[in-house]
Parts: structure tokens; sequence; C-alpha cells
């Protein structure tokens, strides 16, 4: 019955606003689709938070002192495909990208259909109260979920419709592009519980500074730095669209760990946490001055994270994939979106941007932290918000904040280390400064080989008699 409503409520409210709007401008139906595609977002954004039982199909093993043995592969694969309606439908309503319009248009829409046909298969996990999250009765669940179709369904519809936009097949180039951005897309939207719903847990024992460790990090050098090479000099709209798809991305990956629950240490309040929220307002709106905050105290934060993992010791388990794709999402975007110019290069005037923030973060951590901890009693959670609220975790990685166990202040039952905080505040703006240094190498250099390159085009050039069609400037 569902299934029979929300593929009717879309043919008709599609149906009914391109009439409403035939007659207006493009300009003017823009805005309408804008407004759905953000309606989209934001229910979608909420929806990650209510309750969920396909915890139990992620774990296929002990959870709550049950042990599940179930194995749904096609919600997996449903819940896969249509997570990428999250990025790629925004973009491809806020520009005029082909690439991002072909794929909203046949990736994004079949697999919105297919959640359709199968609404009754999917439904389940959110009505039984076994799972974690924001509870709603059945009946607000199923209509929260419909509209949630509808929209995602009729916008895309509208949007193919009144653009009259298909596939050009003839064209072999754009055919190209389509299919070799299917796996890219499909790899940068998976949700981090994919892995482990269709193959469970694996042997594989991941540590610092092991092979999986090292595997990671190498890939991630190998990802921006081919990205950068594709795209650093093709047009601006593309290059940003680019790093637009990669936020959206983020933030909702960072939103999929709600389906684990909800708890004061699991807020977004670390650095590499909040990135998912700061870049989605640095990006969209091109907010220089936030981005640069961004850049050089997000990517400072988040390489300390990857240098220095905190896995679980399931190589496919939920948090270990969570914090791989996290920490990936936050090191590449801002270091495409500088690479790549969207945003200029940073400079001196920068730092002063990056210690306001810094600086009001740090102080926000303390006042939350130090609330929380000590009202710690009553909440039966201690939070280690910025990492300097946990003495022996800190030890364990720099042995000489030893000495700041002998100045312990009591509040409550929590016991607070001032000195701690003194030193983590210190050495992150020291990191953030080195950083920052390095950054600028990173320009002269970027500049010396942009000069060493069109120097050899030039000494082909010459040899051939002819202008090759090589670039030699970026595009800004």
């Amino acid at each position: 019955m569902y299934t029979a409503i929300t593929l009717v409520a879309a043919a008709v409210l599609s149906t009914a606003l391109l009439l409403l709007l035939s007659k207006q401008t493009d300009a003017d139906f823009n805005k309408i689709l804008k407004a759905l595609a953000i309606a989209l977002c934001a229910v979608g954004f909420f929806r990650f938070m209510l309750c969920d039982g396909f915890i139990y199909v992620i774990n296929r093993g002990a959870m709550g002192g049950v042990f599940y043995k179930n194995k749904d592969v096609l919600s997996t694969i449903l819940r896969w495909g249509y997570c990428a309606n999250y990025s790629i439908i925004p973009v491809a309503v806020l520009s005029k990208s082909r690439l991002f319009r072909n794929l909203a248009c046949y990736y994004c829409l079949p697999f919105s259909l297919l959640s359709a046909v199968y609404f009754e298969r999917f439904m389940p996990y959110f009505t039984q109260d076994t799972g974690v999250g924001i509870y709603l009765p059945p009946i607000f669940r199923y209509i929260y979920f419909a509209l949630e179709l509808v929209i995602a369904i009729s916008v895309v519809v509208m949007l193919c419709v009144r653009e009259k936009h298909y596939l050009r097949v003839t064209d072999s180039r754009e055919v190209v592009r389509f299919l070799v951005s299917l796996p890219f897309v499909a790899f940068a939207t998976m949700p981090a519980y994919v892995p482990q719903s269709l193959i469970g847990y694996s042997k594989l024992r991941v540590t610092s500074f092991g092979g999986a460790h090292f595997a990671w990090m190498g890939l991630l050098v190998v990802i921006i730095f081919v990205l950068y090479k594709l795209f650093r000099f093709r047009s601006y709209e593309d290059r940003y669209n680019l790093c637009l798809f990669l936020t959206f991305a983020l933030f909702f990956h960072y939103n999929s760990l709600y389906l684990m629950g909800f708890s004061l240490p699991r807020l977004p309040i670390q650095l590499c946490n909040l990135a998912a929220f700061f870049y989605i307002i640095a990006i969209p709106f091109k907010m220089r001055k936030f981005f640069e905050f961004c850049f050089i105290v997000n990517i400072t934060g988040t390489l300390i994270a990857i240098l220095s993992p905190d896995f679980a010791t399931t190589g496919l388990g939920f948090w270990n994939l969570h914090y791989v794709y996290e920490h990936s999402l936050v090191l590449i975007i801002p270091v495409l979106a500088m690479g790549l110019r969207i945003f200029p290069h940073v400079t001196r005037k920068s730092l002063k941007y990056a210690a306001i923030g810094y600086v009001s973060y740090f102080v926000f951590c303390i006042i939350g932290g130090g609330i929380l901890n000590a009202l710690s009693d009553y909440t039966g959670q201690e939070v280690n918000y910025f990492f300097m609220f946990d003495l022996d975790k800190a030890k364990s990685f720099v042995g000489v904040i030893e000495r700041a166990e002998v100045f312990g202040v009591t509040i409550g039952a929590y016991t607070f280390y001032p000195i701690l905080m003194v030193v983590v505040f210190f050495a992150f703006a020291a990191l953030c400064l080195a950083f920052y240094r390095f950054t600028l190498y990173c320009y002269k250099v970027e500049k010396d080989h942009l000069e060493l390159r069109n120097a050899g085009l030039d000494i082909i050039e010459k040899r051939l008699g002819r202008t090759l069609k090589f670039q030699r400037e970026f595009k800004d």
C-alpha cells in the first residue's frame, strides 16, 4: 500500500509543480528545485537520528547480549545506493553540471524508485523499538519515510523533465565520464556499515603503524594526488562541484554514526567531528575566512588522528570504517579546496582567523567538557573533548604530562588537570603554525613545478614546430 501511495504522491507532486511553474522563468523554477533539495537534506539529516534496528544486521553477532545471525543483502544495497541522493542531488540542482545531473537521473532516481518499491522491506527496521535513536510511533515513521522518498523522486523527475535532460549516448566522452564516475561516487557515499553488513567481521587486525594503517595513509596520498592531477586545469565549476560533492558526502557520512546510538562522548565536539558541520558552512557558502580557520586547524587535527589512530580491534567493524572514512574526507576536502584554488592561498592574515576560531573552540571545550564531567555522577558519562580531560590517555601519548597529576583540581566527583589543558592548547597551536609553514612550502613547490612543466612544453613545441594542446595556466 505504501509503495503505491509513495509513487502516486511523487507523480502528483512532480506533475503539479511542473504545470504550475511551466510559465515561470528558469530562475524561479530553480529556486523551487533548490528548496526541495534542501528539504531532502533536512529530512534525511533528521532521519539518521531516528530509531533504526538495522544495527543488528550490521553486527551479525553479539549486540546487547543477544546473538544475531541476520543478513539482509537487499536492504544493504538499497541503503548504499540511496545514500548517494544526499550528495548528488544538491550538487545537480545547485550547478548545471551534466555529470551530476546524469548521476541524479540514472543512479539516484533508480535507487529512490527501488526504495519505494521495497518500502515494506525498509520499514521493519525503523519501526521496531529495539534499535537506538529517537523513536517515533510506526504510523509517523511510515509517513516520514514516504515524504522523504516523494521529495527524492520528485526533484529529479522535475529536473529531467524541465531541462529535457538525458544522457547523450552518442557523446562518448560524456558516457565515459559517467561510467568512470560511478565507482568513485559509490565508494565516496558508501555507509560505513556496508562491508560489515555484506561480509561480516574479518580476521584482519588493525593496529597503529601496522600494514592496514600504512595502506590507508598511502591510499590517502594517492587519492589526493590523482584528484588534484585530474582537476587542476579543469573549469572552476568542475573543481568546485567535486569539493561540494565530497562535503555533502562527509556531512551525511558523519551522521550515519547515530545508527549506533546517542551519548555525550559521541556528540560532534571533537575537531574532526565538527569538520562535517564546518565544511558544510564554509564551502557551499564560500566563506573564505571561516574556511581558512578550517584549513589550518581542522587539517592539523585530522593529521594527528591519522598518524595516531584510535582503531578498534576488528578490521571491517563499523567504528574502524567510520574512523577511516571520516578522517579521510576531513583531510581530502580542504586540501583539494585549497589545492584546486576554490579559495585563495592562505596568508599570514589567515593565522588571525585560525587563532580566533581555535581559541573560541578551545574555550567552548573547556566550558562544555568541564560542566559535563563535573556532572558525570548524574549523567553516568565522562567526556574527553579535545583530549584534555583524560590524563591516562594523554600520558600514553606524551609521558612528560605525568607531572600534571600533581596539580589536579577536583570539582564534584571529577578531577581536572589545568597543566594538561595548557599543554594541549600551546602544543596544538604550535602544530598549527608548523602546518601553516609547510603549506607555504607546498605553494612554492607547486609554482616551481608549473614553471618547470611549461619550460618543458616550450622545448617540445620548439622541436615539433607546433603548439601543443596542454594547458599552461590554472583557471581561476
